[in-house]
């Protein structure tokens, strides 16, 4: 068990013997979670003993692949054509600074644009430190999924939304899911901007309900 989670297990101790706090629970709590709906469906798999392995890994790829295209597929996309024009450029961290500065800011076009930064400086050519940038920005983005999840679970529990075997469950079935992940895969629908690459994966058996995608 995380030292972050056992804190708040013994923290919100007191909840256990709050009158009327297994009557006042959902009979769904992920479905409440302050997640996206692709996320919530992870959460819920991950403790639901009828969705197996490969279908958990297929809902956090699922997950994992739309949150990042959701709000950077525009921008992963020019970065990836940078130079495709054949034309010199002679100062790479310029260029893509103006392409990234194009386009919407979100987290996970700030890492991958210190990551670019740094590998121009280590002397790597501009497409090879795309590249090599976005395989290192999809793995900080896996901790941070991992870690939001775990924090909105957590928040749940402490509100008294949650159980504490449920929030067990999550945070050990997620780990062990999430090191199981096909991150070849991952990243080669995040290159080629495909939200659908494990949509028919995900279509098994799990009672969740996807709902309206936010």
């Amino acid at each position: 068990m995380s030292d972050i989670l056992y804190y708040y297990l013994t923290l919100s101790d007191s909840y256990e013997n709050m009158s009327g706090l297994e009557a006042a629970m959902s009979d769904g709590p992920y479905r409440n979670l302050k997640l996206d709906s692709k996320s919530k469906r992870f959460a819920e798999a991950v403790q639901n003993d009828a969705v197996d392995e490969p279908t958990r890994c297929a809902l956090a790829s699922d997950a994992i692949v739309n949150s990042i295209l959701r709000e950077n597929s525009d921008l992963i996309k020019s970065l990836l054509n940078h130079g495709s024009d054949g034309q010199l450029d002679f100062d790479p961290q310029a260029s893509i600074h103006a392409v990234c500065d194009a386009h919407a800011k979100s987290q996970f076009g700030d890492h991958l644009l210190r990551e670019i930064s740094m590998r121009l400086k280590d002397g790597e050519q501009p497409q090879a430190a795309i590249g090599n940038s976005l395989a290192a920005a999809l793995e900080t983005h896996f901790g941070e999924f991992q870690t939001r999840i775990q924090e909105v679970c957590i928040d749940a529990f402490n509100k008294g939304e949650m159980y504490r075997d449920q929030l067990e469950a999550y945070v050990s079935g997620s780990n062990h899911t999430l090191k199981n992940l096909d991150q070849d895969r991952i990243l080669n629908a995040i290159r080629n901007g495909n939200k659908s690459e494990f949509k028919d994966d995900t279509k098994m058996k799990t009672n969740v309900d996807d709902g309206p995608e936010t």
